[in-house]
């Protein structure tokens, strides 16, 4: 009984584990969840295929969106990032930060914001857009207090296949 509770009191609030996501491979740290939705844009339905867990009271999501041809990544991620903050009633300036994953054809900029969740409590965000081939990922991270042991290894645990 002692070896079991023992056991219980050393496993970790964030377990980390790789799921595929399009080309990609991204590291949450507990069981994921998928989901796929359609979503408009620019007069035509875009799918997104989302992958997410909710751990040590953060919510870790990534999404990918197939780039129809022709279509300006930047515009379309400036699109998604103004939603992203609306959504969740940032405050201030969003602060940027360099974020570099394993791949360094894939560093971009980290963004640090505060804001409320539905629930009106104070939250906080690291949210990153990165595009690979034709897709363009978006990977998330919601919490009361966002940590650096939270977000380094989500951030760099992504990877093209």
């Amino acid at each position: 009984m002692a070896a079991v509770l023992l056991l219980c009191a050393c496993s970790p609030a964030l377990n980390w584990r790789r799921v595929t996501l399009g080309d990609m491979a991204v590291t949450l740290p507990c069981k994921p969840y998928h989901t796929q939705r359609s979503l408009p844009w620019a007069g035509q339905a875009l799918e997104m295929e989302m992958v997410g867990c909710e751990a040590d009271g953060a919510l870790f999501a990534a999404s990918r969106i197939r780039l129809p041809p022709g279509a300006d990544p930047s515009q379309l991620q400036a699109q998604w990032q103004a939603a992203s903050l609306q959504q969740m009633k940032a405050q201030g300036e969003p602060k940027l930060e360099p974020v570099t994953t394993h791949a360094p054809a894939m560093a971009t900029q980290q963004i640090a914001a505060s804001g409320q969740g539905s629930d009106g409590k104070a939250l906080q965000a690291r949210l990153a857009w990165v595009v690979h081939g034709a897709d363009l990922y978006h990977l998330a991270v919601y919490a009361a207090h966002v940590s650096p042991e939270m977000v380094d290894p989500f951030f760099d645990g992504m990877n093209p296949l």
